[in-house]
């Protein structure tokens, strides 16, 4: 009947709390009873202050949705001291302060909770005085507080279940500012840059949550220093290390969404880690491979084994030998025993005698093989008890660290190993780069450097070589990377896959890929259209178009790896920094795109070609001197390189981007870093290095340098020759038109242009 009496006069308190002047200077209060609890909740922008005139026994008050409250007083709460255990202040725009003292001496005090509050920027002395051995939650959220409030006036022995300063405006987290014991502290979506040394110091957590501060970019090598911790989370951060002194205890770690973190601490250091969630795959390769990832604790960390290891043998092998010579003495007691009662045997006594053997009869043991047999097997049986043996036996013991169970785990793109996946691959690759640097370098200087007129064969020549120069580059520097990083990669891996380097090796093999094989493809339509169009001299590209073309085939190739830059798949996807990343639509269409694009520029090539062949005529391609088999190997050799460069690579490309990977990335790599470059390699060497006009040019050239000038002389007077010496296939070609007319059109070219030649006349390439 009491508590039915103090319920509804609870109610009609709460009925007849209005103050009749305006609507805005009106408040009302609400009590809701639950057994022994009784919660007011208090709104209204009536409320200038905390009501002195509510009911004294409530258990729980909510201020809340009033402007008027700007102060809260140090005695604001004395009315309810004896049974107040919540208190909330919610949606107060216009609180600024909150006096030292105001929950002090509140012996029940439990929660302290104020939300939405902006104006609040310092709350000093906000627990001073608090006493209650209960008070398990303070949460201040979505507040302009600047500072964490002043912790250490908490009771020593008081452990919180929960602090929550999540939404606040706090900007640095300073020497011992959280000093506290309790089961979970959140620090979310602050405006925290620093997290100074001993920031921790003298805590106890249990998890600490401290994430969606972008702005958090340095946390001192010393900032946990100081602090139990089970559980951290620092996911969403922008921190670029993480520090590991004071993380001993530290069971779970999660840095999930954080991209800018380089490295992580070893598990020599994270003694106690259990399970980590991070951001990149490589970073868990760390945990597998300890000793790659940290090899100097490594060493320190099996010496310190192998020491303990000693230490407890040697502790064994005394204690063994105490034990022995106790039974010793033991055996020697009751050796003394039996022969008295032995002789009283002999000499005529009722006691029968003893059975089995004397002691001194049987052969005693050596004390190495007891011990030998006691502790185990030796790579070889010692004739003593030495350091020796115990460091042999220590030697064999297997240092296993324990397991963490890390995610993302390493994945088809980014598995746990080096750039260059095999040993053999990362030999031969090197092979590859001197091939196509060397020889497209060469190329591009003799080009530009030798007095013959530039003409539209040897403009697109050039850029073809330039293009295959730029896939020497860049398998140059992934050779290099994989040199420096060889064991340990995954220690370089955010350095080198989201650092310029990768972003450069990408930008350059994509670009390179693209212009490589459209040149190609304009090569070829130029040879074809010459020969199509062999008779009329007027139909032929000019140097101006070739010119427009190679613009067009530029601006498309630096388009083409400009997407991955801007998210349209990304180079940062895989250690050789090609876009395979498939997230969006956008990436497979992009992907899509470039597979249609070289399958058709490839198409395009092998039918030019064969076009080419077939004007030849039957009697050529099927003639028996090696001069007439010339053209048609050369046709079938630059075939076959396009072929074994490009095909592979779009076959399980297009399976992996349709679900179907039939290779990992592991073996991958043998076709997009060996087999791919190779048209690099032989482009220069198919195109020019190996024709005739090439050796002319290079001749001239470094003649002027005083060398080979006898070379360079018989190569000049061979160009003051007006035609060149009818072929002995001309009978034959004649028999086929169309090369008929080509062969005709060559001879009266090199009449009227002495100087015209190309790298690609009859004595080399059709």
């Amino acid at each position: 009947m009491i508590r039915f009496a103090i319920f509804f006069a609870s109610l009609s308190l709460a009925s007849l709390v209005f103050i009749e002047k305006s609507d805005d200077n009106l408040y009302k209060c609400g009590v809701y009873s639950h057994k022994n609890d009784f919660e007011v909740h208090c709104r209204g922008n009536g409320l200038t202050e905390i009501p002195w005139n509510l009911n004294e026994t409530l258990n729980k008050l909510i201020i809340s949705e009033t402007k008027n409250i700007l102060t809260i007083k140090s005695k604001a709460f004395d009315p309810y001291k004896k049974r107040l255990e919540d208190v909330i202040l919610s949606d107060l725009p216009n609180l600024r302060v909150i006096e030292e003292g105001a929950f002090a001496n509140i012996s029940n005090l439990r929660t302290i909770y104020i939300y939405n509050a902006p104006q609040i920027k310092f709350i000093y002395g906000l627990l001073k005085g608090v006493t209650s051995k209960h008070f398990r939650s303070l949460r201040i959220v979505n507040t302009g507080l600047h500072e964490v409030p002043q912790l250490f006036f908490l009771p020593k022995n008081n452990t919180l279940f929960l602090l929550d300063l999540d939404h606040n405006k706090i900007e640095k987290l300073y020497t011992n500012s959280v000093r506290v014991s309790a089961q979970q502290v959140t620090l979310n979506f602050n405006d925290i840059t620093v997290i100074e040394d001993y920031a921790f110091n003298g805590s106890e957590i249990g998890k600490l949550d401290i994430t969606a501060n972008a702005k958090l970019t340095r946390i001192s090598e010393y900032a946990f220093k100081g602090l139990h911790l089970l559980e951290l989370d620092l996911s969403k951060t922008s921190i670029k290390t993480l520090p590991y002194i004071g993380l001993e205890s530290l069971e779970v770690l999660k840095i999930r969404d954080t991209p800018l973190l380089h490295t992580i601490p070893s598990l020599y250091d994270l003694q106690s880690l259990k399970v980590a969630k991070l951001t990149h795959p490589f970073h868990c390769c760390a945990f597998k491979y300890p000793k790659q990832h940290a090899p100097t604790k490594h060493a320190a960390y099996e010496e310190n084994m192998r020491q303990l290891c000693l230490k407890s043998q040697k502790t064994f092998i005394n204690d063994f030998k105490k034990r022995k010579r106790d039974l010793d003495s033991l055996a020697e007691y009751r050796l003394q025993f039996d022969f008295e009662n032995f002789h009283k045997t002999t000499t005529g006594t009722t006691q029968k005698p003893l059975t089995g053997k004397f002691i001194e009869n049987q052969q005693p043991k050596d004390d190495d093989e007891e011990i030998y047999e006691d502790i185990g097997t030796f790579h070889s049986r010692p004739t003593q008890i030495n350091h020796t043996s115990i460091e042999i036996f220590c030697g064999n013991i297997n240092f296993k660290l324990h397991n963490v169970q890390c995610t993302p785990k390493p994945n088809a793109l980014n598995p746990c190993e080096d750039i260059m996946g095999f040993t053999w691959l990362r030999n031969s690759v090197w092979f590859v780069v001197i091939l196509a640097v060397v020889g497209n370098v060469a190329v591009v200087i003799v080009i530009w450097f030798s007095d013959t007129e530039i003409n539209v064969s040897r403009f697109l020549i050039c850029n073809l070589a330039f293009a295959d120069l730029c896939m020497g580059l860049y398998l140059l520097l992934i050779a290099t990377m994989d040199y420096r990083s060889v064991g340990t990669y995954f220690n370089f891996a955010y350095d080198w896959q989201y650092g310029i380097g990768c972003q450069i090796s990408g930008f350059l093999t994509v670009f390179a890929g693209h212009l490589s094989i459209f040149t190609l493809t304009v090569v070829t339509l130029e040879r074809w259209f010459a020969i199509k169009y062999a008779i009329n001299l007027t139909k032929r590209i000019r140097l101006m178009t070739a010119s427009r073309i190679m613009l067009g085939g530029w601006i498309y190739s630096i388009i083409m790896a400009t997407f991955p830059l801007f998210g349209i798949s990304n180079y940062s996807s895989t250690s050789i920094c090609l876009p395979m990343e498939v997230e969006s639509v956008f990436d497979k269409t992009y992907l899509y795109s470039i597979f249609a694009i070289n399958g058709f520029s490839l198409a395009l090539i092998v039918f030019c070609y064969a076009q080419i062949y077939f004007s030849l005529g039957y009697e050529t391609r099927r003639a028996a001197q090696k001069g007439e088999m010339t053209i048609a190997k050369k046709f079938a050799l630059l075939i076959f390189i396009d072929f074994a460069t490009y095909t592979p690579v779009a076959f399980f490309g297009l399976c992996a981007l349709l679900g179907y990977p039939l290779i990992n990335i592991t073996n991958s790599k043998i076709l997009l870093v060996f087999f791919y470059p190779l048209n690099a390699c032989a482009d220069p060497y198919l195109y020019a290095l190996l024709t005739s006009q090439y050796r002319r040019d290079f001749y001239m050239i470094i003649s002027k340098c005083g060398l080979c000038k006898k070379r360079a002389l018989e190569y000049s007077q061979q160009e003051d020759i007006p035609m060149a010496k009818p072929s002995p296939l001309l009978p034959k070609l004649k028999k086929s038109p169309l090369a008929r007319e080509c062969y005709n059109n060559n001879s009266e070219g090199q009449q009227q242009r002495p100087n015209g030649n190309n790298y690609t006349d009859s004595r080399s390439l059709p």
